[in-house]
């Protein structure tokens, strides 16, 4: 069994103006797991994530607070504890509506998406991680 200290995990800034935090807690890249991928995103009061989709897999998003979601360019309020998903090949972006707290959302892929931008480096910083956490051998 392995227990992920989210807070502990190597992170990727992402966004221009208010950077979010991105962790790739379970991938095939960094633990070996083929069926799913588990990405943890920290958005800070009044950031966005930025319009975006995934062409071969389904996302479910969990919100641990309120916030808003825009799927294929319609605008949905959500409310803490509510699960989004967003199919493959639907544009999407989560946001933080929140003045003075933090958003953070769990993301599960269906299959496992394929690494692109800055994921590479993240990858290979969290095999680090583990590898020497003794978590992933």
């Amino acid at each position: 069994m392995d227990i992920f200290d989210i807070d502990k995990l190597p992170y990727s800034e992402f966004g221009s103006i208010i950077k979010r935090k991105v962790r790739l807690v379970i991938s095939p890249e960094t633990t070996g797991e083929e069926k799913v991928a588990i990405v943890h995103v920290n958005i800070p009061p009044g950031g966005i994530s930025d319009g975006h989709l995934h062409r071969e897999s389904d996302e479910y998003i969990l919100f641990d607070n309120d916030g808003a979601v825009i799927l294929d360019g319609k605008r949905h309020e959500v409310i803490k504890g509510s699960l989004v998903h967003a199919v493959k090949g639907v544009v999407h972006e989560c946001i933080n509506t929140s003045n003075s707290k933090d958003l953070n959302l769990t993301c599960v892929f269906v299959p496992p998406f394929e690494p692109y931008g800055s994921y590479p480096e993240l990858i290979k910083r969290t095999k680090d991680f583990l590898k020497d956490k003794g978590t992933n051998e």
